[in-house]
């Protein structure tokens, strides 16, 4: 479900002292509500930590339960997040799969830990890969940057299976009526994100099937908060909208 690890962003977007937010996303498929976001972020001062929980939802959660937690924690340089730990585990109907990777200070990766089987081919593929880009950040910090700092990334991406980069795009802003589909009515700014760069860690050949995603913001308690994300990818199209939200300073 590397998708809805790239989708997950928010915080305050010019003066960081301290907040706790917590956000609550559905996601949605031609209208049908898959699955549940509970995403709870920390910042203290230039340290963040952030906790994402996916849970299947409904039917979907009795033809095919899912859940995924993710962790990271790091510290804050520059307008940009540096991750020192990342942690992921997945468990759904038919596996239970996990990525854990720690970072030094420079982005240099001092353990990579993935649940995946590979043999001695993949290793010295994945070896060779991480070598050569050397320096690294992870989706949620990156996702959460664009929203904090609006600033691509000066690392490249690494989720445990694959390597990517992302680029924003500003796009003309909107307005969301009421009766709509999200927990907020208003004006929202439009951030596109496209990957100019993919790389599978074991298989050369792999294909990204995620072409774009979109993230509409709102200004809500004077902290930037992504109200909507449309997923556009090759296999499907999924939406993601704010239901509710909880903000602490």
């Amino acid at each position: 479900m590397r998708i809805f690890f790239i989708l997950i962003a928010t915080l305050y977007p010019y003066y960081l002292h301290s907040k706790v937010i917590n956000l609550h996303y559905e996601i949605d498929w031609n209208s049908i509500h898959l699955a549940d976001i509970f995403w709870n972020i920390t910042i203290d001062r230039n340290e963040y930590e952030i906790d994402l929980l996916i849970k299947s939802y409904g039917l979907t959660d009795k033809i095919y339960n899912y859940e995924s937690l993710t962790s990271v924690n790091g510290y804050i340089q520059d307008n940009h997040f540096r991750p020192l730990k990342y942690q992921s585990k997945t468990k759904s109907s038919n596996q239970d799969v996990y990525s854990n990777i720690e970072f030094d200070s420079d982005g240099k990766i001092t353990s990579f830990d993935i649940s995946k089987q590979i043999n001695i081919d993949q290793v010295q593929m994945q070896k060779k890969i991480l070598d050569k880009y050397l320096y690294f950040t992870d989706p949620i910090s990156q996702i959460s940057q664009y929203f904090i700092y609006k600033t691509n990334s000066d690392r490249v991406i690494v989720d445990g299976l694959n390597i990517y980069e992302l680029i924003s795009e500003e796009l003309a802003s909107t307005s969301l009526k009421e009766n709509n589909q999200t927990a907020y009515t208003g004006e929202v700014d439009i951030i596109k994100l496209t990957f100019p760069f993919f790389q599978g860690l074991h298989k050369s050949e792999k294909k990204n099937n995620l072409k774009e995603i979109k993230m509409y913001n709102a200004d809500i308690q004077n902290t930037n908060i992504p109200v909507k994300y449309d997923i556009i990818s090759k296999k499907f199209n999924a939406e993601l909208y704010l239901k509710s939200f909880e903000i602490n300073e």
